[in-house]
């Protein structure tokens, strides 16, 4: 069993209320899972690429609530993810204000985590994939666009195909979900949660990568990540043909057109 880590030092400078702390499905109580759910469906309300993906979602906010639990589920089961909640304290209450969870990838992840994980954990992730795929047969979500879903998965695989291809990446840190509060957003928290991800970059001497939003370029670059080229799934290009599932044709539209990014720790210019 691996319970929650102590109290972090300040992830920011100068912002020393903020504290993060890994969750697993051991000590992820109802309580915290409810209030992370209500964080991301809050968070994401208004995001470009989800509302075209799930142009309906505001008809059906129990199937919305339930998609990002199927993510936080799986990622609380998952011993090659972490999942880091940030907190702040509020009138002397500890409160969740945001998560983020980094994955490590490749072929050494195994060896890596197998520290993580045991058969318990595995029976219990097994379940909750019989689980889920079931529930999503019976129950689909009625607000899904799947031909936008799919192109956002082939930006997603895109992505993953070119970090294989590029050197020292063979294994890396990804961002699969950045998400704050918006009651406690521009306090320093998204930043805490990213150099979460960067310090164990460092400290372990993986590189990180991730898809980033216009709106959350910023904090990345921040923090030391650099673009390496755009995201864009939802306009034709000459390689790339329209196709049902698409934005517009509107040459230069940037609607839901995201980055893709990388952290190299320091080590790796030693080398």
């Amino acid at each position: 069993m691996f319970m929650a880590s102590p109290t972090s030092t300040p992830a920011v400078p100068g912002k020393s209320d903020i504290t993060l702390k890994i969750i697993t499905q051991r000590n992820a109580n109802p309580k915290l899972t409810n209030r992370l759910l209500e964080i991301a469906t809050t968070a994401f309300r208004d995001d470009q690429t989800f509302g075209w993906r799930y142009p309906t979602r505001h008809k059906y906010p129990a199937h919305h609530r339930h998609m990002f639990w199927r993510y936080l589920g799986n990622e609380l089961l998952d011993p090659t993810i972490w999942v880091v909640v940030a907190y702040i304290t509020d009138n002397g209450i500890e409160v969740p204000v945001g998560y983020s969870t980094w994955q490590r990838r490749g072929p050494g992840t195994a060896e890596a985590v197998k520290g993580r994980d045991n058969w318990l954990q595995k029976s219990e992730r097994n379940l909750f994939a019989l689980h889920e795929s079931l529930n999503n047969f019976l129950f689909p979500n009625p607000s899904a666009y799947k031909p936008a879903i799919d192109l956002m998965a082939k930006v997603f695989e895109e992505t993953e195909n070119l970090v294989k291809q590029m050197p020292q990446f063979e294994n890396h840190l990804h961002l699969n979900i950045l998400v704050v509060d918006p009651a406690y957003q521009r306090r320093g928290i998204g930043e805490a949660l990213v150099r979460w991800g960067v310090n164990k970059s460092i400290k372990e001497g993986l590189p990180c990568a991730l898809e980033a939003s216009r709106a959350g370029k910023r904090v990345y670059t921040k923090c030391g990540f650099e673009e390496i080229q755009t995201c864009d799934g939802l306009h034709p290009t000459p390689e790339k043909p329209w196709q049902e599932g698409m934005h517009c044709r509107e040459e230069g539209c940037q609607f839901g057109v995201g980055s893709f990014m990388i952290f190299v720790p320091p080590s790796f210019h030693l080398q």
